[in-house]
């Protein structure tokens, strides 16, 4: 009698196989992971092309990003806790929505406490100069390894930098600055932290028509003063409620 022979791969086989086949899946799943373009990229353009997210606006005499950013918390230890150490950081953030097609930057010669004042003015222009150079510099963002092989085949799209920072800073009232000058002297001081040579918006932080009326009118022609003599592309004020506004209109 001639014996029947059937074939069949071992059920064990089979598991082990299948098994490889999803730990290797896996692995190039994380390296893809690893290497798509991070948040910061994404936030740069749609669709991988040079497509702001953020649009542009005209306000008045300037056109500015329809969304700014604000650095209140730059240097303040007293409300934010912030330490020289969180500067690269700051920094990360900073990278994000300028690459996102954020340029207004909302500031004030007052913005940290007592040694880091005017703190967040000085971190503005270092981190433009920063990020001009970086654009400015070829390889100072590539990634090395694995990860820097495999992500210059994936879509990486490069942020057009063609727009330039624009710093709208505001000048505290200070009791002592009672003197239309004061506000041109306060405006040459940001420039300098910032090493810049103009402004793209120069402000009043805030009213003394409440506690202080007789330094208004100082304030006032003072910060005419500071566009008169070009430190500014306009002017405004910031935190005047409806009757202050009426008043200086």
């Amino acid at each position: 009698m001639r014996s029947k022979m059937t074939y069949s791969t071992p059920a064990s086989s089979s598991h082990s196989i299948h098994q490889s086949l999803s730990q290797l899946i896996s692995i190039l799943a994380l390296l893809l992971l690893t290497t798509i373009p991070s948040t910061t990229n994404a936030l740069a353009s749609s669709n991988n092309s040079n497509k702001k997210l953020v649009g542009r606006v005209s306000a008045g005499p300037i056109d500015i990003s329809a969304l700014g950013c604000g650095t209140w918390s730059w240097g303040n230890r007293l409300l934010w806790d912030y330490d020289p150490s969180q500067d690269e950081e700051i920094y990360d953030a900073y990278k994000a929505v300028r690459d996102a097609g954020v340029t207004v930057f909302d500031t004030a010669d007052s913005y940290g406490t007592l040694d880091l004042n005017g703190r967040a003015e000085i971190l503005l222009g270092q981190f433009e100069r920063r990020y001009l150079l970086e654009d400015a510099t070829p390889g100072t963002e590539t990634e090395g390894g694995v990860a820097g092989f495999i992500n210059q085949f994936l879509p990486n799209p490069t942020p057009n930098r063609s727009q330039g920072q624009q710093v709208a800073t505001k000048f505290a009232p200070y009791p002592w600055r009672v003197f239309r000058s004061s506000m041109v002297n306060s405006a040459k001081e940001s420039l300098a932290r910032l090493e810049q040579d103009k402004l793209a918006l120069a402000q009043l932080h805030w009213s003394t028509a409440n506690y202080q009326p007789f330094q208004e009118r100082a304030l006032w022609e003072g910060i005419a003063d500071v566009y008169d003599e070009g430190l500014c592309e306009a002017i405004g004020v910031s935190n005047y409620g409806p009757l202050q506004l009426q008043k200086i209109a």
